[in-house]
């Protein structure tokens, strides 16, 4: 990114141009000695970031660090410059990128930490913490950070985490990470279609859904009005949340405390779902029964060409759905509450973890890398902001919705109002405990089960 200085796309790094506080257990003078890569910057604002003419060194490392920092693949050049800027403002440590295709990404991570390649921070998520943290491989970042000099406790965080992303980062009742990206999935409609044929409000219910799609269906504005995802193999996870997420609507669960399924009786949500979607397919036909070669890209395509105008995504898709000049209906698409009677939906968190491996390389390693997830994700620094303006990607915290700026983008990229919508989803989302089997079990669900009971 270019550093940009209008005043529509400046994002105040002041706060990571300030001295950062000791901790108070940094008062010994061995503890000092070890606190890392720690700067102020004198001036130069402009852009996301500022561009400093000038870094003065507060604390010094006892050696140069070099951080490895593992992601998988969505705007690695954003990533790439944010560690460019992070680097400026800490020259005692050097960050190393790895990044990998999204579907490859757990497999990829996992022989990189049984063949001990160097991996210090990395990306995870709820759907791997368990694994990964009971091998060992990521640590809690609760037990470290207040250990170290930072800008924040710890606990000023967790206070201002949304109660899904808190979490999504727990295992075993310790927090392992801060967000990188937390979002839900949730309900979009065309608004403009839907209110020229006379529902001027969105569905609150799965029976209006349905109500709408045929009346959509019947008078031919589309064959198939609610377009479906379930691209096994291809989405992962996600397209077993897509079902998830809906069902939550009408207050599914799928797992008591003991872990015992809720699921799989006639009369759960999840199963009453699992049928309307059957009934959409084959009785009433309003579902695109092409479902499983639909990408999440690919409804977005469908959507701005006409093809439908009602689904359930990934919230950051709407985004890309109303970029203009990407489709005809570029602008037209708004989310409601997830239809149903509680609202509620599935949310997610994924994370900056500290690996164990860093811990074991001592006190200047893992205090550069304390620096760089503050930095990355802090609830106050420019990379979520950064995040959250340019690409309209969800935060895991409360205070960044009081943001003048995100509000704006979030209203421009979403629609008007959209910032106090996604905010009520947000206080009504949840998620479900992820134990080590879970994985395994939900990419039989979205790979094998669900397509056959379809």
């Amino acid at each position: 990114m270019s550093e940009d200085t209008s005043k529509e796309n400046r994002v105040d790094d002041s706060l990571f141009r300030r001295r950062m506080r000791r901790r108070e257990a940094l008062s010994t003078a061995a503890k000092v000695g070890a606190a890392a890569g720690i700067a102020a910057v004198a001036g130069g604002v402009g852009g996301y970031f500022g561009a400093p003419e000038k870094v003065r060194e507060v604390e010094k490392l006892k050696a140069p660090v070099n951080l490895d920092f593992t992601v998988w693949e969505y705007n690695v050049a954003a990533i790439q410059d944010n560690i460019k800027r992070f680097q400026r403002l800490n020259p005692g440590t050097t960050v190393n990128l790895a990044s990998d295709p999204w579907p490859e990404w757990p497999g990829v991570m996992i022989k990189r930490f049984t063949a001990k390649t160097p991996v210090d921070v990395t990306y995870d998520g709820e759907d791997w913490l368990a694994q990964f943290a009971s091998a060992g491989w990521v640590v809690p970042l609760e037990d470290y950070w207040d250990n170290y000099a930072t800008m924040y406790k710890f606990s000023s965080y967790v206070n201002d985490m949304v109660p899904f992303a808190k979490q999504s980062m727990v295992f075993n009742n310790k927090i392992y990470g801060l967000p990188y990206y937390s979002d839900m999935f949730t309900f979009m409609y065309n608004e403009r279609v839907l209110r020229e044929n006379g529902f001027d409000e969105p569905p609150k219910t799965w029976d209006e859904v349905r109500e709408i799609a045929l009346t959509l269906k019947q008078r031919g504005v589309a064959k198939f009005p609610y377009i479906g995802e379930m691209q096994a193999g291809g989405g992962g996870s996600f397209d077993f949340y897509i079902l998830l997420t809906a069902a939550y609507g009408d207050g599914a669960r799928l797992f008591d405390e003991n872990l015992d399924p809720l699921f799989d009786t006639p009369d759960s949500p999840f199963y009453q779902h699992l049928q309307w979607w059957v009934d959409g397919l084959h009785k009433d036909q309003f579902i695109s029964p092409d479902y499983l070669q639909n990408h999440e890209t690919v409804v977005v395509q469908k959507l701005g060409a006409g093809g439908g105008a009602l689904t359930v995504m990934a919230k950051y898709n709407l985004a890309a759905a109303n970029t203009p000049g990407s489709s005809p209906r570029a602008g037209e698409f708004r989310m409601s509450l997830m239809p149903g009677k509680t609202h509620e939906a599935y949310g997610f968190a994924k994370s900056y973890n500290l690996t164990k491996a860093t811990v074991d390389r001592g006190d200047d390693a893992i205090q550069s890398a304390i620096n760089f997830i503050e930095y990355f994700g802090g609830s106050k620094g420019p990379v979520l902001k950064r995040w959250a303006v340019e690409d309209g990607l969800g935060f895991g915290f409360l205070s960044p919705y009081g943001d003048l700026e995100i509000a704006a983008a979030i209203n421009k990229l979403y629609g008007p109002g959209a910032a106090d919508l996604i905010k009520e989803q947000a206080g009504l989302a949840l998620t479900e405990p992820h134990p080590v089997w879970f994985g395994s079990w939900i990419e039989y669900c979205y790979s094998t089960a669900i397509p056959n009971a379809f």
